[in-house]
C-alpha cells in the first residue's frame, strides 16, 4: 500500500492491515485493544449467581464477545504485533494513547517496552461514578489505565496550551496548572454522543464498552498538530475518529467487526 487511506474505515484484522501501512506515515495512535476479561475460566468480572440488587435492575455479566475472548498466547501475540507495527508506522516525533485496565495493562507495558517504545506517562483515568462491584468480593474498579507511549525523544506536547486549560468536569484540573496524570473524566456519554445511540436503527447493538469523547479529545489535544493523521486499530464506535474530525485532523481505521463498521459509517455520516 504506497498511499494512507485518508479518512477511511478498513474493515479488516489489525495485524493484517498493519503492514501494509509506509513506514513513519502516522502522527497519532489513540486505540482501545480488547482487554481479554472473557477468556479462560477464570473471569475476574464474572457476576454469575448474584442478586438483582435495588436500584440496579437487570442481569449484570461480563462482556461476553467474541472479539474479548483469546488464550493468554494468543493475546500476546495480538498485542506484541500490534505494537511491533505501531512503532514502525509511528513518525519520529508520533506517540501512541493506548487503553486497558488491571487485567491487561502489564502485558501492553512489557510488549510497549521490548518493541522499544518510551513510557511518557501512564494515565489514570479515574471514573467517580463508576459502576459498583456486584459481586461484592473485591474493590470497586473506579480506574482504567492509558500509557501514552513515544518512538523518540521527540514528541510532540502542547504544554502552554493544556496548562492554560480547565475543564468544568474535572475536579483535579485548574486554569494554568499542569495537567496530572490523574484524569477526573466522568464515563457518562454526552448528550450527542447518546442522541446518536438512541437514533442509530438498533441501539442495542451500540458498542457498549465505547469510551467517552471527552477522554479522546484530551488525547489529541495534549499532542496532535495541524494536520496530522490520528490511527485507531481497533475503531469500535468510532469515537477517535469524531475526536478527530471536530479537530479539523484526518483519521485511519480499522476494525475487524462488519456492524461495527456499520456503526461507525453511520455515526460519522450524521456527525454536526
Amino acid at each position: 500500500m504506497k498511499n494512507i487511506p485518508i479518512n477511511s474505515i478498513i474493515n479488516e484484522d489489525c495485524l493484517k492491515f498493519l503492514p501494509l501501512l509506509p513506514d513513519e506515515s502516522i502522527d497519532l495512535i489513540i486505540t482501545d485493544p480488547p482487554y481479554a476479561i472473557s477468556s479462560g475460566s477464570k473471569k475476574p468480572l464474572s457476576m454469575k449467581n448474584i442478586k438483582k440488587q435495588e436500584g440496579f435492575g437487570g442481569d449484570w455479566q461480563i462482556i461476553n464477545e467474541e472479539w474479548d475472548t483469546f488464550s493468554f498466547d494468543d493475546y500476546c501475540i495480538l498485542i506484541k504485533k500490534m505494537l511491533q507495527e505501531s512503532y514502525r508506522v509511528l513518525k519520529q516525533t508520533g506517540t501512541m494513547f493506548i487503553c486497558g485496565t488491571y487485567h491487561n495493562i502489564g502485558i501492553i507495558n512489557y510488549f510497549a517496552l521490548s518493541a522499544n517504545f518510551n513510557i511518557i506517562n501512564e494515565i489514570i483515568w479515574f471514573k467517580r461514578n463508576a459502576f459498583p462491584n456486584l459481586s461484592q468480593k473485591c474493590l470497586t474498579a473506579s480506574h482504567e489505565n492509558i500509557l501514552w507511549i513515544g518512538k523518540s525523544d521527540l514528541w510532540n506536547y502542547n504544554y502552554n496550551t493544556i496548562k492554560k486549560l480547565s475543564y468544568s468536569f474535572d475536579r483535579l484540573k485548574e486554569a494554568n496548572k499542569q495537567l496530572r496524570s490523574v484524569w477526573d473524566i466522568p464515563n457518562n456519554k454526552g448528550k450527542d454522543e447518546l442522541a446518536y445511540r438512541e437514533a442509530y436503527p438498533d441501539p442495542s447493538y451500540w458498542i457498549k464498552s465505547q469510551k467517552p469523547l471527552r477522554l479522546i479529545d484530551r488525547c489529541i489535544e495534549i499532542t496532535a498538530q495541524p494536520g496530522d493523521i490520528i490511527a485507531d486499530w481497533f475503531a469500535g464506535a468510532g469515537t477517535t475518529l469524531v475526536s478527530a474530525l471536530n479537530h479539523s485532523l484526518s483519521y485511519v481505521a480499522c476494525e475487524i467487526n462488519p456492524k461495527y463498521v456499520d456503526v461507525i459509517k453511520w455515526r460519522l455520516a450524521h456527525q454536526k
